[in-house]
């Protein structure tokens, strides 16, 4: 084993025997949202999927960055797994973003144990207290254990209830902080019934409605749907009345995103019910194509319909993936 080795397995236990106290169940999946640049997911994905590939084996991880065909700059990268697979799968993640940097730098070399990089996770709004700590104590102590820098956005993430917590360092000190993160979110859980609008790049609130993003007040992350999707309320007409009398006119456009083909049959559901019942509740088309054999861990969705349309059918597609629970025994 050699110093890098023996530094990370050392810092790993540091950060087990931590937390030893909250983990109740080691085996239990967690969920963690990660805010990435455009610029960063190519070094993630690699050639023809190798890196993220790599990082779902070697981790045994979930790893999911649903891309849309738009003008954001923005994307959330999903990780699912038990814990010490997502202290594996975060520090591969650091080392990537480290290397993708180097290569935007045209740095003839790269350092991945010293090198420097930030993760941003995406964390409710009333979660980001327990992160902080009474009079800033508990980001302190994190910061002083772990060598890492970690800072709280003020203010949400535009029509969502997530800020920003941005942790910055070296790989080792970016997965032993973010374990910390971890470690007290699961300590602090949110109240039943707190309403979650997770972060969309790229998706405004819908026009006429106010008070909710999405346009829909009091659109839940967690879905009461029969297949998981939510009972929407009557929406404005600009959105159309879907089965409910003439939908005003609009322009027909057509969108590409990518999910990942381990989750597509969540996406279109037993018999077809789920894509169904999505194209009935945006007003789109949607399909979904074979996997490439080039790329065998994607599947191409494609959308044609209103813009309003496409934005609710992504939102909608986004949410499924994003609550897609590999099964047990998935590397």
């Amino acid at each position: 084993m050699n110093g890098e080795e023996q530094m990370y397995e050392q810092a790993l236990q540091k950060t087990n025997d931590h937390d030893d106290k909250i983990m109740s169940d080691p085996n239990e999946t967690q969920e963690l949202r990660i805010l990435i640049d455009n610029n960063q997911v190519g070094g993630i994905i690699g050639k023809a999927g190798a890196n993220v590939t790599r990082v779902r084996e070697q981790a045994g991880i979930f790893l999911s960055i649903l891309k849309a065909e738009t003008s954001v700059t923005e994307r959330v990268m999903v990780l699912k797994g038990q814990y010490e697979q997502l202290v594996k799968g975060i520090h591969m993640i650091a080392e990537l973003l480290i290397e993708a940097d180097a290569k935007i730098k045209k740095e003839p070399t790269v350092n991945l144990t010293d090198g420097q990089t930030k993760l941003r996770l995406l964390v409710h709004r009333h979660a980001v207290g327990a992160v902080i700590g009474k009079a800033g104590a508990v980001i302190k102590e994190t910061q002083q254990e772990t060598s890492a820098r970690v800072q709280v956005s003020n203010e949400p993430l535009p029509q969502s209830t997530e800020k920003t917590v941005t942790i910055s360092g070296t790989p080792l000190a970016i997965h032993q902080a973010t374990m910390r993160v971890l470690s007290q979110l699961r300590e602090n859980p949110l109240r039943p019934g707190t309403k979650s609008y997770p972060y969309v790049p790229g998706v405004a609130a819908f026009p006429g409605v106010l008070g909710s993003p999405f346009g829909a007040p009091g659109y839940p992350q967690q879905f009461p749907g029969s297949f998981g999707l939510p009972q929407q309320p009557h929406l404005p007409s600009a959105y159309g009345d879907f089965g409910m009398g003439a939908a005003a006119p609009q322009a027909t456009n057509t969108q590409k995103i990518a999910i990942p083909t381990i989750c597509a049959g969540c996406v279109i559901g037993k018999g077809g019910t789920v894509i169904r019942d999505l194209r009935t509740q945006s007003g789109t088309n949607i399909s979904i194509a074979d996997a490439d054999a080039t790329n065998p861990n994607e599947r191409v969705v494609t959308l044609t319909g209103s813009p309003q349309g496409i934005q609710m059918a992504i939102y909608l597609i986004r949410q499924l993936v994003e609550q897609y629970q590999p099964p047990a025994n998935y590397q």
